[in-house]
């Protein structure tokens, strides 16, 4: 398995863009990085893309969904159609981003030629991406917001991200099935609400010590922890680690 960091870093982090993971040039996990530039820079296309798990509605996440869907539009009238997962709430949202961002008129462009297809999940519940098993796993981050994490198993591995998460069982439950976890670790030794910090990290990693550890979503270049891998912006992974 292949993946490459288009964005490594939290929400407001002065040294790395925000959060999408690049899997097997044809998923992406999130979209907040701007992908009309990033996926080029790492010799994609815009077009390459064939499905998007969305963790949560959060700018940092999502925001660069919308210049990834007009763009591979306006520069491929024959561009694949293009599947969204994401919580309950997805359709909506999307709709609402794509309004904001181009208005009406583009974003049923948008969503036509794209074929766009969007299925909100809950937690618990198995789908199929880019036929690969995968399941979807509630996060505990903000109360306002569904918060989903996923387990994919493709090519030998099971990989599971968080998204953005606060300790939980749920959390818990996706680490243990997973055999490589790409886990947020926004904070480093101050710890502070709706994210992991690096002694909740550290934790995890005692609790789980056959799973591997790659940590994104951070607020800073430091913060290294024993045992973990963290990635940095445009670097590529293949996965299982040796």
């Amino acid at each position: 398995m292949e993946v490459t960091f288009l964005g490594t870093g939290a929400a407001f982090a002065p040294d790395a863009y925000n959060a999408s993971i690049l899997i097997d040039r044809s998923i992406l996990l999130d979209a907040g990085a701007p992908l009309t530039v990033h996926l080029p820079k790492v010799g994609v296309s815009l077009d390459a893309p064939r499905a998007v798990a969305l963790s949560h509605f959060h700018a940092d996440h999502t925001f660069g969904l919308a210049w990834l869907m007009l763009g591979r539009v306006l520069s491929n009238e024959q561009t694949p159609p293009l599947r969204v997962f994401g919580p309950v709430g997805s359709t909506s949202y999307l709709q609402q981003l794509l309004d904001l961002a181009w208005g009406e008129d583009m974003r049923r462009l948008s969503w036509d030629r794209l074929q766009l297809r969007v299925e909100e999940l809950k937690g618990g519940d198995t789908f199929e991406l880019e036929g690969s098993r995968a399941t979807a796993y509630r996060m505990e981050h903000s109360s306002r917001l569904n918060c989903l994490g996923f387990v994919i198993e493709r090519d030998g591995v099971r990989l599971g991200y968080t998204g953005d998460a606060e300790m939980s069982p749920q959390l818990e439950a996706l680490i243990e099935a997973s055999d490589h976890v790409i886990s947020e670790m926004t904070y480093g030794a101050e710890a502070g609400a709706m994210h992991l910090a690096r002694a909740d990290i550290e934790a995890l990693m005692r609790r789980h010590p056959k799973t591997r550890f790659i940590l994104t979503h951070r607020s800073s270049a430091d913060g290294e922890v024993s045992g973990a891998l963290l990635p940095s912006d445009f670097q590529t992974l293949q996965l299982p680690l040796r």
